[in-house]
């Protein structure tokens, strides 16, 4: 926390015997207000089971990382993850016919209406408070973004696959699995990390040039990940 600049943050990694715990004293040093989030990292899809054995408890597959910030002015960059085939066929329904390009449709309505400064006016016979200007709700209308799929209902806006950025990431990390026996990057460090869970983390609150410390730095993950991001 000494070092930390003001757009800093602190991620730390324990398992459930200790996180509870971490997080009152992380509390207590950087203020409750400025705890971020507690994440879930699923480091394994399955594990050897004890149940053979009488274990009388479920077998642990997932760790979790607390992240703090130093004030609210941290540096912050959401993450994104590929879209999985099931969520494509979810949510990107439609097909353009003269492209073929897939598109899913969003609502354009503005949330809290009046309260939060969104304008309201007539989108093709349809008034709503929208979250866009008048000149930009034009010029998406000519730009063939806006679709209005019956008369009277509320217009909505394309959303086109080959766009998006992805799913973004939140406090469930399911997508980066543990380091197994034979992995290419394993150096034999007992409890070292995969360079990918690191990259999101770096990537996720710093930017370029900036100094990233890991004062227990094991394996020497933190620094690859660091001049890979």
């Amino acid at each position: 926390h000494r070092v930390l600049k003001p757009t800093g943050s602190l991620y730390l990694h324990c398992d459930s015997t200790a996180s509870h715990y971490l997080k009152i004293i992380l509390d207590t040093i950087f203020g409750s207000e400025n705890f971020g989030n507690e994440i879930i990292w699923k480091r394994a899809e399955t594990v050897k089971g004890n149940f053979g054995q009488g274990r009388a408890t479920f077998d642990p597959n997932t760790d979790t990382i607390l992240f703090c910030r130093k004030s609210g002015d941290n540096v912050f960059h959401p993450q994104f993850k590929d879209y999985t085939e099931d969520y494509v066929e979810q949510f990107y329904k439609h097909v353009e016919p003269e492209t073929k390009r897939l598109y899913q449709l969003i609502s354009m309505t503005g949330p809290g209406g009046a309260a939060k400064g969104n304008p309201q006016y007539e989108v093709m016979g349809v008034t709503r408070y929208w979250r866009y200007s008048r000149e930009k709700m034009q010029e998406l209308i000519d730009a063939g973004l806006v679709v209005q799929t019956s008369p009277g209902a509320v217009p909505r806006r394309k959303l086109y696959l080959d766009e998006g950025k992805g799913v973004a990431v939140q406090t469930l990390w399911d997508d980066i699995p543990g380091l197994h026996s034979q992995a290419a990057e394993r150096m034999g460090y007992p409890t070292q990390k995969p360079v990918a869970l690191l990259e999101r983390i770096i990537q996720a609150s710093s930017n370029e040039g900036d100094v990233v410390l890991d004062p227990f730095c094991g394996s020497g993950t933190t620094l690859v990940a660091a001049f890979r991001a």
